[in-house]
């Protein structure tokens, strides 16, 4: 193989340790091997590991083209990455973790897609050709789950097979003069929202099982992960979207059963007939508030668009009744769960419903940062 001298595939890989101490070696090892023919620099961020994962490093540094930052008073794998790219020389950026799950064997055919013009790389678990190996149940579940809220809340990075990867590669223009505040572990998330990346490529790989240490995700990373989402949807503007569209709810719950007491108390309806004309004035009232206000900005098209939205909105609103039935009954009936509390329960997962699924089919919301993917 013929040494690769283009400056633009000068790597800087970026590497956050904390209590890595024996997997330094056979990483550095591993890494110099695959990028043999790559003109390289492997920076090392480490949190001030007690068990020397630093002074490890230093000690190979004569060995393999490794510097260390350290750092002792700030902790986070995300900060931990930003700092790396402070520090960093080349024109492309690299991420990974040093335990060996993201096999370093990988790296060459990532390149390979960035010479091949993309802007970022994403060592993917989810496309053909990935996946996960000696898993726990538990991290799969947690992994899967997490993927599943990310791509319902955040439009934008749903072409994305594995947005919550921690192997990526990206050219320095995507990230230059964007602030990266990213909190906990998922450093991946936060540069698809606020970089730059006209093109993304995901390159298979297999998440490897740890070899050596034991695992750095703790209960609290998975809190900091719930954090970075919530500032993340807030940043993109989908959050203020559900609060209006949680107050246009609220004032179809008035509309219904205002509409249900003149039925039944003025007019003397039966109530039956009364609860399905009221509940279809609430639905048509939520309906032209969010088309006035929730999704004012997606509300293009003349009276022919006007009416199929509508249709649409019933449809969902018809799935959410359904919802609440599904839920409501077996918590009460064979559960024994307290009715309000179970009421509550249907209408949250019926709430969720009805925004999601008007937000990407009834106005069909696409966000401007959408970003285009290769798979």
């Amino acid at each position: 193989m013929k040494p690769n001298t283009d400056p633009d595939l000068y790597l800087s890989l970026i590497v956050p340790t904390y209590n890595e101490r024996d997997n330094i070696e056979p990483l550095l090892e591993r890494v110099h091997k695959a990028l043999s023919s790559y003109k390289y620099e492997l920076i090392l961020v480490d949190d001030n590991s007690p068990d020397g994962t630093a002074q490890m490093a230093e000690s190979l540094a004569s060995k393999y083209p490794v510097q260390v930052v350290l750092r002792t008073n700030e902790r986070g794998l995300a900060s931990a990455v930003v700092a790396g790219f402070g520090q960093a020389a080349g024109r492309i950026l690299g991420v990974m973790d040093a335990d060996l799950q993201h096999p370093p064997e990988a790296i060459p055919a990532m390149l390979d897609a960035m010479q091949g013009g993309a802007d970022m790389v994403i060592g993917s678990r989810y496309v053909e050709g990935g996946g996960m190996e000696e898993w726990d149940s538990r991290r799969e579940l947690i992994s899967r789950v997490a993927k599943r809220i990310t791509g319902l809340f955040l439009p934008s990075v749903r072409g994305i097979k594995d947005p919550l990867a921690g192997f990526f590669f990206l050219r320095r223009e995507v990230v230059d003069g964007v602030k990266l505040a990213p909190t906990g572990y998922k450093i991946l998330l936060e540069v698809l929202m606020k970089g730059r990346a006209a093109k993304v490529v995901e390159v298979p790989y297999v998440f490897r099982g740890r070899e050596r240490g034991k695992s750095n995700l703790t209960f609290k990373e998975e809190l900091n992960f719930l954090r970075h989402l919530s500032r993340l949807i807030w940043f993109q503007g989908d959050a203020k979207r559900f609060l209006k569209f949680c107050v246009v709810g609220a004032t179809g719950f008035g509309v219904n059963f205002g509409g249900f007491w003149l039925l039944t108390r003025l007019a003397n309806l039966y109530d039956l007939w009364a609860l399905i004309i009221a509940l279809e004035v609430s639905i048509l009232s939520n309906y032209t508030l969010n088309h006035l206000w929730t999704f004012r900005d997606k509300s293009t098209g003349g009276k022919r668009a006007f009416f199929v939205r509508a249709v649409k909105f019933n449809l969902v609103s018809a799935g959410a009744i359904a919802i609440y039935y599904a839920i409501y009954i077996p918590l009460t009936r064979f559960a024994g769960v307290y009715d309000l509390l179970a009421l509550f329960l249907a209408i949250l997962v019926g709430l969720v419903w009805n925004f999601s699924v008007n937000f990407v089919w009834t106005w069909k919301v696409r966000s401007a940062s959408t970003v285009p993917t290769d798979r």
